[in-house]
């Protein structure tokens, strides 16, 4: 079972700017506008499903960081999984052009080797977070298929010699 979709509230005031920056820093890694009603909610969509990232508008209340009237520090987490280095870092340079506070930079974590982040505050203090995650057995299993295929092909290689050499193909 996988995580369906997940939304964070805006509240009517930050709802446009929200809207503005997950459009554009989520457009880096393969996200869009999949549909909205303005100034009610939002919902954007990666390159495989249905939209799966949502803003909604709900209350003032419920938008992070207003009810004390002070914008949150990483009241909610998020993180969108990509598929390389190079993505988490083009990720983080557009998250800061639209207006993201920086909360990490680009780097391996220590908690977990071959885990590849980075991570900006929203508008709203949310913190959110691009990550490639290839731990060194990924790599191993990665490259399984490669050895295995060079061990068949030298295995029938040398079958087909073998029963060359004895049915009198080549001496």
């Amino acid at each position: 079972m996988s995580l369906g979709h997940v939304s964070l509230p805006t509240g009517p005031s930050h709802f446009k700017e929200m809207r503005d920056f997950y459009a554009a820093t989520l457009k880096s890694i393969g996200y869009k506008v999949y549909m909205e009603k303005e100034g009610n909610f939002c919902g954007l969509q990666g390159y495989m499903g249905g939209p799966d990232f949502w803003l909604h508008c709900g209350g003032e209340d419920f938008a992070a960081g207003t009810a004390t009237g002070k914008r949150g520090a990483g009241l909610a987490h998020v993180a969108f999984t990509v598929g390389s280095r190079k993505q988490v870092d083009q990720w983080y340079q557009s998250a800061l052009k639209a207006g993201g506070t920086p909360n990490g930079e680009p780097g391996e974590r220590d908690y977990a080797k071959g885990y590849y982040a980075a991570y900006v505050l929203d508008p709203l203090g949310n913190n959110i977070e691009a990550v490639y995650f290839n731990p060194w057995w990924m790599s191993v299993l990665n490259g399984a298929p490669k050895v295995f295929n060079l061990f068949v092909g030298v295995l029938v290689g040398n079958v087909v010699f073998m029963y060359g050499r004895k049915s009198g193909w080549w001496s």
